[in-house]
C-alpha cells in the first residue's frame, strides 16, 4: 500500500508538470500558434497538442476564443488531486471524488465564463457611456445573449444600452458569487458523504 500511495504522489506531480506545460502551450500559442520545427515550444507543442485535441470541439468556442485548454487542464486536475489525496491519505471516497469533480466544474469552467463574461460586459457598459460604436461593436457579439434576455424583462419601455449594460454587470456580478457560494456548499455536502 505505501509504494502505491508512492506512486500516486509521483504521477501527480507528473500531471501538475504536464498541466504547467499546457499553460505554456497556451501562451506561447498567443504569439507564435504554429512554432518553428525544432524550437522549445515546436516540442511543447507536440508532447501537449495530442492531449488538447482530444478536447477541441466547436462547442467549446466563443467566437475567437477556445475555452477547450480550459476543460482539458480542468480534468487533469481533478485527476492530478484525486492522486495526490490517495497519495497522502491512502484512500478515495465517493465523497472525495464527487467533491473534486464540483471544485473542477466551477473552477477550470463555470468561474472562468462568469469572469470572462464580466469583463465583457464592463467593456459593453464603458461603450455605451461613451457611445463608442467600434468599442459596442467589437464586445457586442459576446454580451449581446446577456443584454437580450435583460431587455426582454422590460415590458413597457426598452431601456437605454447604458442600462442595459449595468444591470447585465449587475447580475453577472451576483450570479458569479451566488454560484461560487452554492458550488462550495456542494462540495462540502460531497464530502460528508459516508461513502
Amino acid at each position: 500500500m505505501h509504494a502505491l500511495m508512492q506512486i500516486s504522489l509521483f504521477a501527480a506531480r507528473l500531471i501538475e508538470l504536464y498541466s504547467f506545460l499546457i499553460w505554456i502551450r497556451i501562451i506561447m500559442s498567443w504569439f507564435r500558434p504554429y512554432p518553428r520545427p525544432g524550437s522549445f515550444t515546436y516540442y511543447i507543442a507536440r508532447a501537449v497538442d495530442p492531449y488538447l485535441g482530444l478536447f477541441r470541439s466547436d462547442k467549446a468556442r466563443i467566437g475567437m476564443l477556445d475555452f477547450s485548454p480550459i476543460i482539458a487542464i480542468g480534468v487533469l486536475a481533478v485527476v492530478q488531486s484525486l492522486l495526490a489525496v490517495y497519495g497522502s491519505f491512502g484512500f478515495l471516497t465517493l465523497g472525495i471524488i464527487l467533491a473534486q469533480i464540483i471544485s473542477a466544474i466551477w473552477s477550470y469552467g463555470i468561474s472562468i465564463f462568469l469572469f470572462f463574461s464580466i469583463i465583457i460586459l464592463i467593456f459593453r457598459a464603458i461603450a455605451a457611456f461613451t457611445h463608442s460604436p467600434s468599442l459596442y461593436s467589437m464586445y457586442g457579439q459576446f454580451s449581446d445573449p446577456i443584454s437580450n434576455m435583460v431587455r426582454k424583462c422590460f415590458t413597457t419601455r426598452i431601456p437605454r444600452d447604458s442600462t442595459i449594460a449595468l444591470i447585465s454587470l449587475a447580475i453577472n456580478i451576483a450570479l458569479y458569487f451566488v454560484l461560487k457560494q452554492a458550488f462550495m456548499i456542494l462540495a462540502d455536502l460531497a464530502l460528508r458523504l459516508p461513502l
